[in-house]
């Protein structure tokens, strides 16, 4: 690969439901306002187990609305290592729904917030990993037959199984499915203390990447500059680590503790995280504009 393959430009998307969370902007309003502040694109977390047909229409006709398009989605799959069969047939089930109604969406990405830490150290650790690799990969197996990619992230928790790029590739190799690849949240390595060029162990699997500020100390996500975190050196990283594939950069902000002034938070952050990567991209002696 030469250096200049290895460059990557991403564009930038919101996670629009967690930024307008508490605000004045609600459902198409705050997709409105998150593509005039800049994203190309949203994430949103929506219940789709159970979710009536007229739901899922007016969620496609709001999006259309708002002139922005739905790319990814998220799902929290909590009890996919319960030690009950039971419990995990039915997270299994309900993930499967989740990635249904992601292709309804028009998005073809779905990142999966695993909930291991929920039961970690009331059970055998092994027996614990064996069971979310067995899960995951018939979550993998059914994103295969629907066609959708899904990225793993990793959470700033101790007792987490997947909480820093080590064990995080190790998932990926133990689950060994072209389905799944790596989610990458800036502030959850920060708060682990996890530097940026760590993320190295990742080249080549980063499909989406969460990208915000953090305080340092625990799980909060705040806009570039309003933290501790050497955004530049995540920047650059990952402009020259993610390069394999056409990863999404989705800025991570909120729910703000002074909600009325979202829309102006949001802004400043698609503004400053857009110049980082401009920045990471001039750096890295690389031609273009960088992020579009």
């Amino acid at each position: 690969m030469t250096h200049t393959e290895a460059i990557w430009t991403p564009s930038i998307g919101l996670l629009a439901n967690q930024a307008y969370s508490g605000s004045r902007w609600k459902g198409v309003d705050a997709w409105r306002a998150a593509a005039e502040a800049g994203a190309e694109w949203i994430s949103v977390t929506e219940e789709a187990y159970g979710m009536p047909e007229e739901r899922r229409a007016q969620l496609r006709d709001d999006a259309e609305k708002a002139g922005i398009p739905i790319v990814l989605t998220a799902c929290h799959a909590f009890g996919l290592s319960d030690p009950r069969e039971a419990v995990r047939e039915f997270n299994l089930e309900w993930a499967q729904r989740q990635l249904d109604l992601t292709v309804e969406l028009g998005a073809r990405r779905m990142k999966v917030l695993l909930g291991e830490w929920i039961w970690r150290g009331m059970w055998p650790n092994a027996m614990q990993w064996k069971l979310e690799v067995d899960t995951l990969r018939r979550l993998c197996e059914y994103a295969e037959r629907r066609r959708v990619l899904l990225s793993i992230e990793l959470e700033p928790l101790e007792n987490s199984f997947v909480n820093d790029p080590h064990s995080l590739a190790r998932m990926l190799a133990d689950v060994d499915s072209p389905a799944l690849l790596a989610n990458v949240d800036t502030s959850h390595m920060v708060v682990r203390g996890t530097p940026a060029s760590e993320l190295g162990q990742l080249a080549g699997r980063i499909d989406t990447i969460d990208f915000s500020d953090s305080n340092g100390k625990y799980h909060e996500h705040l806009p570039p500059g309003a933290g501790v975190a050497d955004l530049a050196a995540f920047a650059g990283e990952l402009t020259s680590s993610v390069c394999a594939r056409d990863a999404l950069l989705a800025v991570e902000v909120g729910p703000f503790n002074e909600p009325e002034r979202a829309h102006e938070l949001v802004c400043r952050s698609v503004t400053a995280t857009r110049k980082l990567f401009v920045d990471a991209r001039a750096a890295s002696g690389s031609e273009g504009d960088g992020p579009r």
